[in-house]
């Protein structure tokens, strides 16, 4: 199976308009969090498809009041809202759920903003990074001969058969041949991992140690194997970061495939990375 894909497009969509989500405030940048009492007026609420102007008081990291006014929706409990906060370029977004009405406004929780299910992993899957410099993304964004190619051969009819399944981005040129400056990249080895959770719309890594990216898009070629009870699943896909946390002595990694994987390509593969997860 080979699906070509406007890679310039897809860089434009999802790198780089500044986009973070985020599942607490407290993870926002310092100079924000330490000033929100006087930024929280910045806020916006996506709602059915509208926006609105909200007045919030913060009551924890994780917990905020919606308070009513004439323009606030009604919100019922159980209704998820987006909450952006913009601050120069970057806007920071959060998945709010109500969890409760009262006479002063609506609680919101903030919750994972990553709605994919995902499958967590607590034995050792090497993941390794290449990265992609500035140079070349730019390179994809003003080039339009170029294509991101996913090619697989997964067909749903022949999962249970096939001992090796693989799917791999390439980036073709006008001619269909594969561009050699990619190929060079991907051969080098940025960083390795380890894989910590896995959904059909990205994926978690940490490494050792505390490791800073000060790059404009973030963009990163994964490469990773899944070893299961019957079969091999070969990774390798680009990648862009949403988002980089510290705990302990790690740095975690968290990405969202530049194209997510096929819905019927992950109802085919869940059930084995259930088995492999333990679960």
């Amino acid at each position: 199976m080979k699906e070509k894909i406007n890679i310039a497009l897809k860089i434009k969509e999802r790198v780089l308009y500044k986009n973070f989500t985020l599942y607490s405030l407290k993870i926002l940048p310092s100079e924000i969090f330490k000033n929100l009492d006087k930024l929280k007026k910045n806020f916006l609420i996506l709602y059915a498809k509208k926006f609105y102007k909200p007045e919030i008081e913060i009551l924890s990291p994780k917990k905020l009041l919606i308070k009513k006014k004439p323009d606030t929706p009604q919100f019922q409990r159980g209704d998820l809202c987006i909450l952006i906060l913009p601050f120069g370029n970057v806007r920071y977004i959060f998945r709010i759920k109500i969890v409760e009405e009262n006479e002063g406004g609506f609680i919101g929780e903030i919750i994972d903003p990553r709605y994919d299910e995902r499958i967590s992993f607590k034995i050792h899957i090497p993941v390794f990074f290449s990265f992609i410099p500035p140079k070349f993304v730019n390179n994809l964004l003003n080039n339009p001969g170029f294509q991101l190619l996913r090619e697989s051969n997964f067909l749903p009819e022949s999962y249970q058969i096939l001992k090796e399944i693989h799917v791999y981005d390439l980036i073709i040129n006008e001619n269909n041949n594969i561009n050699d400056e990619f190929k060079k990249l991907i051969q080098k080895t940025f960083l390795v991992g380890e894989l910590v959770d896995l959904s059909s719309g990205g994926l978690c890594a940490r490494t050792k140690g505390q490791i800073n990216i000060t790059d404009d898009f973030g963009v990163f070629y994964l490469k990773f194997n899944l070893e299961l009870s019957s079969k091999l699943i070969k990774f390798a896909l680009f990648t862009y970061l949403r988002n980089i946390s510290y705990k302990e002595d790690f740095t975690y990694f968290h990405l969202a495939f530049l194209v997510s994987l096929r819905k019927e390509f992950w109802a085919a593969i869940k059930g084995d990375l259930l088995k492999l997860a333990g679960q």
